[in-house]
Protein backbone atom coordinates (compact mmCIF):
# COMPACT_ATOMS: atom_id res chain seq x y z
CA UNK A 1 0.00 0.00 0.00
CA UNK A 2 2.85 2.50 0.81
CA UNK A 3 4.07 2.03 -2.65
CA UNK A 4 0.70 2.97 -4.23
CA UNK A 5 0.61 5.57 -2.39
CA UNK A 6 4.08 6.95 -3.26
CA UNK A 7 3.30 6.54 -6.86
CA UNK A 8 -0.16 8.17 -6.38
CA UNK A 9 1.97 11.37 -5.16
CA UNK A 10 4.69 11.28 -7.64
CA UNK A 11 1.93 11.01 -10.43
CA UNK A 12 -0.15 13.71 -8.23
CA UNK A 13 2.50 16.06 -8.35
CA UNK A 14 3.27 15.59 -12.23
CA UNK A 15 -0.15 16.55 -13.53
CA UNK A 16 -0.33 19.33 -10.82
CA UNK A 17 2.92 20.84 -12.69
CA UNK A 18 1.48 21.07 -15.58
CA UNK A 19 -1.01 23.56 -14.28
CA UNK A 20 0.85 26.98 -14.51
CA UNK A 21 1.21 26.38 -18.42
CA UNK A 22 -2.78 26.58 -18.39
CA UNK A 23 -3.60 29.08 -16.29
CA UNK A 24 -1.09 31.67 -16.97
CA UNK A 25 -2.85 31.48 -21.05
CA UNK A 26 -6.28 30.74 -19.59
CA UNK A 27 -7.48 34.22 -18.63
CA UNK A 28 -7.59 37.65 -19.82
CA UNK A 29 -8.26 41.29 -18.96
CA UNK A 30 -11.69 40.78 -18.76
CA UNK A 31 -11.67 37.27 -17.59
CA UNK A 32 -9.46 36.99 -14.54
CA UNK A 33 -8.12 33.76 -12.50
CA UNK A 34 -10.37 33.30 -10.49
CA UNK A 35 -12.96 33.60 -13.11
CA UNK A 36 -10.97 30.88 -15.15
CA UNK A 37 -10.76 28.74 -11.70
CA UNK A 38 -14.69 28.89 -11.32
CA UNK A 39 -15.26 28.11 -14.83
CA UNK A 40 -12.61 25.15 -13.90
CA UNK A 41 -14.93 24.25 -10.90
CA UNK A 42 -17.79 24.28 -13.06
CA UNK A 43 -16.52 21.43 -15.45
CA UNK A 44 -14.79 19.58 -12.71
CA UNK A 45 -18.10 19.50 -10.79
CA UNK A 46 -20.36 18.04 -13.61
CA UNK A 47 -17.76 15.40 -14.78
CA UNK A 48 -17.40 14.63 -11.09
CA UNK A 49 -20.88 14.57 -10.26
CA UNK A 50 -21.96 12.22 -13.45
CA UNK A 51 -18.79 9.96 -12.17
CA UNK A 52 -19.96 9.65 -8.62
CA UNK A 53 -23.57 8.83 -9.43
CA UNK A 54 -22.25 5.75 -11.53
CA UNK A 55 -19.29 4.59 -8.92
CA UNK A 56 -20.58 5.50 -5.65
CA UNK A 57 -24.35 6.08 -6.31
CA UNK A 58 -24.83 3.93 -2.74
CA UNK A 59 -21.84 6.09 -0.83
CA UNK A 60 -22.39 9.68 -2.48
CA UNK A 61 -24.65 11.17 0.92
CA UNK A 62 -22.53 11.48 3.47
CA UNK A 63 -23.45 12.34 7.26
CA UNK A 64 -23.48 15.60 8.58
CA UNK A 65 -20.04 15.43 10.53
CA UNK A 66 -18.66 14.64 6.87
CA UNK A 67 -20.33 17.27 5.09
CA UNK A 68 -18.81 19.88 8.01
CA UNK A 69 -15.63 18.52 7.05
CA UNK A 70 -15.90 18.49 3.04
CA UNK A 71 -17.25 21.74 3.57
CA UNK A 72 -14.07 23.13 5.52
CA UNK A 73 -11.36 21.55 3.16
CA UNK A 74 -13.84 22.67 0.25
CA UNK A 75 -14.76 25.95 1.17
CA UNK A 76 -12.27 27.50 3.36
CA UNK A 77 -8.62 25.31 2.41
CA UNK A 78 -9.09 24.19 -1.09
CA UNK A 79 -10.96 27.76 -2.21
CA UNK A 80 -8.11 29.87 -0.73
CA UNK A 81 -5.31 27.46 -1.98
CA UNK A 82 -6.18 27.55 -5.31
CA UNK A 83 -7.13 31.57 -5.41
CA UNK A 84 -4.50 32.85 -3.62
CA UNK A 85 -2.76 30.48 -6.17
CA UNK A 86 -4.02 31.44 -9.27
CA UNK A 87 -4.20 34.82 -8.50
CA UNK A 88 -0.02 34.63 -7.91
CA UNK A 89 0.09 33.64 -11.56
CA UNK A 90 -1.20 37.09 -12.60
CA UNK A 91 1.93 39.20 -10.88
CA UNK A 92 4.90 35.94 -11.46
CA UNK A 93 6.34 33.36 -14.00
CA UNK A 94 5.28 29.79 -13.64
CA UNK A 95 8.44 28.64 -11.85
CA UNK A 96 8.11 31.37 -9.50
CA UNK A 97 4.78 31.07 -8.40
CA UNK A 98 5.00 26.99 -7.86
CA UNK A 99 8.27 27.10 -5.81
CA UNK A 100 6.16 29.51 -3.52
CA UNK A 101 3.41 27.17 -3.24
CA UNK A 102 6.36 24.33 -2.62
CA UNK A 103 7.53 26.10 0.50
CA UNK A 104 4.54 24.08 1.87
CA UNK A 105 5.78 20.72 3.08
CA UNK A 106 7.95 22.63 5.55
CA UNK A 107 4.50 24.06 6.63
CA UNK A 108 2.74 20.57 6.74
CA UNK A 109 6.23 19.14 8.82
CA UNK A 110 6.07 21.78 11.29
CA UNK A 111 2.37 22.24 11.75
CA UNK A 112 1.93 18.14 12.25
CA UNK A 113 4.77 18.36 14.44
CA UNK A 114 3.61 20.88 16.67
CA UNK A 115 -0.02 20.06 16.36
CA UNK A 116 -0.45 16.43 15.78
CA UNK A 117 2.25 15.13 17.63
CA UNK A 118 4.27 13.75 14.64
CA UNK A 119 7.49 13.04 15.00
CA UNK A 120 10.50 13.75 12.21
CA UNK A 121 13.63 11.83 11.64
CA UNK A 122 16.81 13.09 10.59
CA UNK A 123 16.52 12.32 7.15
CA UNK A 124 12.90 13.80 6.88
CA UNK A 125 14.39 16.53 8.20
CA UNK A 126 17.06 16.42 5.27
CA UNK A 127 14.52 15.82 2.90
CA UNK A 128 12.54 18.51 3.66
CA UNK A 129 15.70 21.20 3.52
CA UNK A 130 17.05 19.17 0.67
CA UNK A 131 14.06 19.44 -1.52
CA UNK A 132 13.68 23.17 -0.64
CA UNK A 133 17.35 23.94 -1.85
CA UNK A 134 16.93 21.70 -4.81
CA UNK A 135 13.40 23.74 -5.93
CA UNK A 136 15.49 27.09 -4.92
CA UNK A 137 18.54 25.75 -7.89
CA UNK A 138 15.56 24.84 -10.39
CA UNK A 139 13.80 28.08 -10.17
CA UNK A 140 16.99 30.85 -10.19
CA UNK A 141 15.18 33.09 -7.66
CA UNK A 142 17.75 34.64 -6.44
CA UNK A 143 18.06 36.76 -9.93
CA UNK A 144 14.42 38.21 -9.61
CA UNK A 145 14.48 42.05 -9.79
CA UNK A 146 11.48 42.65 -6.87
CA UNK A 147 8.99 45.35 -7.30
CA UNK A 148 5.31 46.23 -6.48
CA UNK A 149 3.43 43.69 -8.50
CA UNK A 150 6.61 40.66 -7.75
CA UNK A 151 5.96 41.44 -3.94
CA UNK A 152 1.75 41.26 -4.07
CA UNK A 153 2.68 37.75 -6.08
CA UNK A 154 4.75 36.48 -3.52
CA UNK A 155 1.99 37.30 -1.06
CA UNK A 156 -0.32 35.61 -2.37
CA UNK A 157 2.44 32.07 -3.44
CA UNK A 158 2.84 32.11 0.37
CA UNK A 159 -0.46 32.19 1.08
CA UNK A 160 -1.63 29.84 -1.40
CA UNK A 161 1.68 27.81 0.08
CA UNK A 162 -0.27 27.95 4.28
CA UNK A 163 -3.76 26.62 2.47
CA UNK A 164 -2.10 24.17 0.75
CA UNK A 165 -0.64 22.52 4.17
CA UNK A 166 -4.41 22.94 5.34
CA UNK A 167 -5.21 20.59 2.42
CA UNK A 168 -2.83 18.44 3.10
CA UNK A 169 -3.04 18.06 7.09
CA UNK A 170 -7.10 17.78 7.20
CA UNK A 171 -7.50 15.53 4.26
CA UNK A 172 -5.87 12.98 7.03
CA UNK A 173 -9.43 13.52 9.10
CA UNK A 174 -11.22 12.49 5.50
CA UNK A 175 -9.47 10.09 3.51
CA UNK A 176 -10.10 7.57 5.95
CA UNK A 177 -14.02 7.51 5.85
CA UNK A 178 -14.78 8.95 2.09
CA UNK A 179 -13.69 7.38 -1.02
CA UNK A 180 -10.86 10.45 -3.16
CA UNK A 181 -13.12 10.76 -5.96
CA UNK A 182 -15.87 12.13 -3.17
CA UNK A 183 -13.70 14.27 -1.49
CA UNK A 184 -12.58 15.27 -4.79
CA UNK A 185 -16.33 16.00 -5.93
CA UNK A 186 -17.60 17.83 -2.88
CA UNK A 187 -14.35 20.09 -1.85
CA UNK A 188 -14.68 21.29 -5.75
CA UNK A 189 -18.62 21.78 -5.14
CA UNK A 190 -18.04 23.67 -1.83
CA UNK A 191 -15.17 25.89 -3.40
CA UNK A 192 -17.38 26.71 -6.30
CA UNK A 193 -20.17 27.50 -4.18
CA UNK A 194 -18.17 30.23 -2.05
CA UNK A 195 -16.45 31.67 -4.97
CA UNK A 196 -20.43 32.30 -7.07
CA UNK A 197 -21.24 34.04 -3.70
CA UNK A 198 -17.63 36.97 -3.55
CA UNK A 199 -17.31 36.54 -7.15
CA UNK A 200 -21.08 36.46 -8.26
CA UNK A 201 -20.43 39.05 -11.38
CA UNK A 202 -18.70 36.23 -13.27
CA UNK A 203 -21.91 34.50 -13.96
CA UNK A 204 -22.39 37.76 -16.46
CA UNK A 205 -19.33 36.90 -18.50
CA UNK A 206 -20.66 33.27 -19.20
CA UNK A 207 -21.50 34.82 -22.81
CA UNK A 208 -18.54 36.25 -23.90
CA UNK A 209 -16.20 33.28 -22.66
CA UNK A 210 -13.27 33.24 -25.01
CA UNK A 211 -12.59 29.47 -26.88
CA UNK A 212 -9.10 29.84 -25.11
CA UNK A 213 -9.97 30.41 -21.95
CA UNK A 214 -13.28 27.00 -22.11
CA UNK A 215 -10.24 25.03 -23.46
CA UNK A 216 -7.52 25.75 -20.42
CA UNK A 217 -10.29 25.40 -18.12
CA UNK A 218 -11.51 21.91 -19.25
CA UNK A 219 -7.72 20.69 -19.55
CA UNK A 220 -7.15 22.64 -15.59
CA UNK A 221 -10.58 20.60 -14.76
CA UNK A 222 -9.41 17.41 -16.02
CA UNK A 223 -5.66 17.06 -15.85
CA UNK A 224 -4.85 19.60 -13.00
CA UNK A 225 -7.81 19.23 -10.53
CA UNK A 226 -9.69 15.79 -11.23
CA UNK A 227 -6.88 13.15 -11.69
CA UNK A 228 -3.94 15.09 -9.11
CA UNK A 229 -6.49 16.03 -6.34
CA UNK A 230 -7.68 12.39 -6.40
CA UNK A 231 -4.31 11.19 -6.41
CA UNK A 232 -3.08 13.60 -3.82
CA UNK A 233 -5.92 11.99 -1.42
CA UNK A 234 -5.00 8.50 -2.20
CA UNK A 235 -1.69 8.97 -1.65
CA UNK A 236 -2.19 10.68 1.63
CA UNK A 237 -4.51 7.87 3.18
CA UNK A 238 -2.08 5.76 1.86
CA UNK A 239 1.21 7.24 3.36
CA UNK A 240 0.22 10.13 5.45
CA UNK A 241 0.31 13.74 4.63
CA UNK A 242 3.62 14.97 5.47
CA UNK A 243 5.38 12.10 3.49
CA UNK A 244 2.87 13.13 0.67
CA UNK A 245 3.78 17.01 0.54
CA UNK A 246 7.38 16.01 0.62
CA UNK A 247 6.95 13.50 -2.42
CA UNK A 248 4.68 16.73 -4.18
CA UNK A 249 7.60 18.51 -4.60
CA UNK A 250 8.56 16.28 -7.50
CA UNK A 251 5.80 19.24 -9.18
CA UNK A 252 8.54 21.43 -9.31
CA UNK A 253 10.93 19.99 -11.61
CA UNK A 254 8.21 18.31 -13.67
CA UNK A 255 6.83 22.31 -14.02
CA UNK A 256 10.22 23.91 -14.56
CA UNK A 257 10.50 20.71 -17.42
CA UNK A 258 6.77 21.48 -19.04
CA UNK A 259 7.97 24.63 -19.00
CA UNK A 260 10.84 24.17 -20.98
CA UNK A 261 8.91 21.95 -23.31
CA UNK A 262 5.39 24.24 -23.88
CA UNK A 263 7.09 27.77 -23.07
CA UNK A 264 9.97 27.68 -24.07
CA UNK A 265 11.61 28.06 -20.75
CA UNK A 266 14.98 26.87 -20.88
CA UNK A 267 16.94 25.07 -18.03
CA UNK A 268 20.69 25.83 -16.90
CA UNK A 269 23.12 23.32 -15.38
CA UNK A 270 22.24 24.55 -11.99
CA UNK A 271 18.34 23.92 -12.19
CA UNK A 272 19.53 20.78 -13.57
CA UNK A 273 21.48 20.03 -10.25
CA UNK A 274 18.15 21.40 -8.49
CA UNK A 275 15.95 18.40 -10.07
CA UNK A 276 18.59 16.14 -9.21
CA UNK A 277 18.52 16.88 -5.80
CA UNK A 278 14.75 17.05 -5.31
CA UNK A 279 14.57 13.66 -6.23
CA UNK A 280 17.42 12.29 -4.78
CA UNK A 281 15.71 13.59 -1.13
CA UNK A 282 12.36 12.16 -2.19
CA UNK A 283 13.99 8.33 -2.82
CA UNK A 284 16.25 8.86 0.92
CA UNK A 285 12.73 9.28 2.15
CA UNK A 286 11.18 6.71 0.69
CA UNK A 287 14.23 4.77 2.34
CA UNK A 288 13.15 6.55 5.88
CA UNK A 289 9.97 4.09 5.85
Amino acid sequence: MRVKGFLYGILSAIFFGSSGIFIKHGYDKNFSPVDLLMLQYIIAGIILFIYSLIKYKSNIKLTKELYKKLFIQGAIFNTLMTVFFYSSFKYLDVAVATILLYTYPTMVALFSFMFLGEKLSKIKVFAIVGTLIGCYLVLNIHNINLNKAIIIGIIFGLLSAVFYAGVNIYAKYIVEDVPEVLVTFYSTTFSLLVLLIFNFPFIFKLSSISFVSVKNAALLAVFCEIIPLTLLYAAIKYVGPVTTSIISTIEIPSAAVLSFIFMGERLNIIQVIGIILVIICVILLKRDE
